[in-house]
């Protein structure tokens, strides 16, 4: 596993780890103020952080500067929504914790995948 969600463990949010722990492996400063309003599923139990951080992360290595380039960062997005939903038929906060699955789990699932886009 990849312990991202150490930092959950010291009190981040799942956006604000996740965050974090793409900083700390890509020697990036993505300001983790940004995922801040993201956790508990956007603070209303609906897209998880995990994956709401995950796709910020992602934006911010893969997405576009001028609107006259490509949005190549759509389609990862959609791949990686499409991942998280495959393995726990959901990407809800509100659902996923019905389901018994903790906030590190997420993390740390979603973490690997945003690893595997952004290499």
């Amino acid at each position: 596993m990849n312990n991202a969600s150490k930092f959950h463990k010291e009190g981040f949010n799942c956006a604000e780890s996740i965050i974090k722990a793409f900083n700390r492996d890509n020697n990036l400063n993505i300001p983790v103020s940004i995922a801040s309003p993201f956790g508990l599923g956007m603070a209303v139990q609906s897209t998880c952080g995990a994956v709401t951080g995950a796709l910020i992360a992602m934006g911010a290595v893969k997405g576009r500067n001028e609107s006259s380039v490509q949005n190549e960062s759509r389609e990862i997005a959609k791949e990686i929504m499409n991942k998280v939903t495959e393995k726990y038929g959901t990407f809800e906060c509100s659902k996923l914790k019905q389901k018994g699955v903790s906030c590190d789990e997420m993390i740390d699932y979603t973490y690997e995948i945003l690893k595997d886009y952004t290499k």
